[in-house]
């Protein structure tokens, strides 16, 4: 006599590995997204007190400065309405351009920058100056960054959350607001060694002026930003020079003996630079993190883990065979020759989020045409969001 309940049929073992690596897709723009939009998780470091910055970063924000590219620094002297809108689109441009359905290595939270939003500038500089605090404020998160991982590294793997109050020397006050706050500290312990702060982010960054975002309808690939050499290029495989697009170049900001070491350009001109020095990197040392190292055991660095990959490999019917990351090889695309799954479901997202944005911001010009009183409560801190008090 049949059962009343259905046996799901077995899937293929391509199309389950396709499945996964959707799902894992997906993770992956949804952690990038959250750290670089949402007002609760993008990283808003104080320029006026470096003692400050260091005493708000957690190890969530230390970690996300890791197997990136870039930092992109938003800076404004002033609230003004289009930050929202700025973040979002400035996500969907990035995330565009380094991204390759199925391939890209996305485990430990690979991307091509990370995104900051400092809080507002005490005066409103000009390029020179601008470019001299960013660097500085750059440096000072890159060496806190490595001095928390270093801390957390060494810490013991039996070491427990209860333990946190006073935290461990050198160790952040919180570990982190997001997956963090869940996730178990020997996993978190663990992990360390695959988030590689990159020579070429301590490098070179990005900065941008919100005041520039004046237009709602702007091409935001064409957004003037500047171009900076920090002048800390340890550890790369050549020296950086401007000199690839000295064509494309609208003015120098800093010029030494070692050419310009800040420049104005088109953000899409930055970006095809940075992924230019990117491949250079990557030519010269390897991929790093290693692809197969690090996903040993099927980790991650925090997209979905080991547990959570297994439980839906099996619920989609998968045997007793080794699974192994990394997820760049899981799809055949020859047979999967078009985009889909979850990493097209959060871009679709992404994407009517972006265009939600520019509603609100067309509807709000419509009810203040004037220029918009920003709450008391607001006015008194220079955050742009004071969501967290700690």
């Amino acid at each position: 006599m049949a059962s009343n309940e259905t046996r799901k049929a077995r899937l293929p073992r391509h199309e389950i590995l396709h499945q996964l690596r959707g799902y894992q897709e997906g993770n992956h723009r949804d952690l990038v997204c959250n750290r670089s939009v949402d007002c609760r998780w993008i990283f808003q470091p104080s320029v006026s007190d470096m003692a400050s910055l260091a005493a708000e970063m957690t190890l969530e924000d230390a970690d996300d400065c890791c197997n990136k590219a870039t930092g992109i620094y938003v800076h404004s002297a002033t609230r003004i309405g289009y930050p929202c809108l700025l973040l979002q689109t400035l996500h969907n441009y990035l995330y565009g351009r380094w991204f390759r359905p199925y391939k890209s290595e996305i485990e430990y939270v690979q991307f091509i920058a990370k995104t900051f939003l400092p809080e507002l500038l005490l005066e409103d500089l000009r390029p020179g100056p601008l470019a001299n605090l960013a660097v500085s404020v750059h440096a000072a998160i890159c060496n806190r960054a490595q001095e928390i991982r270093d801390a957390v590294k060494n810490l013991s793997p039996h070491h427990s959350r209860s333990d946190w109050d006073p935290p461990p020397a050198n160790c952040p006050r919180t570990l982190g607001r997001g997956a963090y706050s869940r996730m178990e500290l020997e996993r978190i312990i663990r992990h360390q060694e695959f988030f590689v702060l990159r020579p070429l982010f301590r490098a070179i960054i990005i900065i941008i002026r919100l005041e520039e975002y004046n237009d709602k309808d702007m091409d935001i690939a064409q957004l003037p930003v500047l171009l900076v050499r920090t002048g800390i290029e340890d550890g790369l495989s050549a020296p950086i020079s401007f000199e690839p697009i000295a064509h494309q170049i609208h003015s120098a900001i800093h010029d030494t003996a070692n050419g310009e070491t800040a420049v104005r350009v088109a953000l899409e001109v930055a970006v095809d630079f940075i992924m230019m020095l990117e491949k250079r990197e990557t030519d010269a040392f390897g991929h790093q993190p290693d692809p197969i190292a690090s996903t040993r055991d099927l980790e991650d660095g925090g997209l979905d883990g080991r547990y959570g990959i297994l439980q839906r490999a099996k619920k989609l019917g998968w045997g007793d065979e080794p699974l192994a990351g990394p997820s760049s090889e899981w799809v055949d695309t020859k047979i999967h020759t078009g985009w889909c799954g979850g990493g097209v479901d959060s871009d679709n997202w992404n994407r009517r989020a972006q265009r939600l944005e520019r509603e609100k911001v067309i509807r709000a010009e419509e009810m203040y045409p004037e220029p918009y009183q920003w709450p008391v409560i607001m006015k008194g801190s220079r955050k742009y969001w004071k969501i967290w008090s700690d």
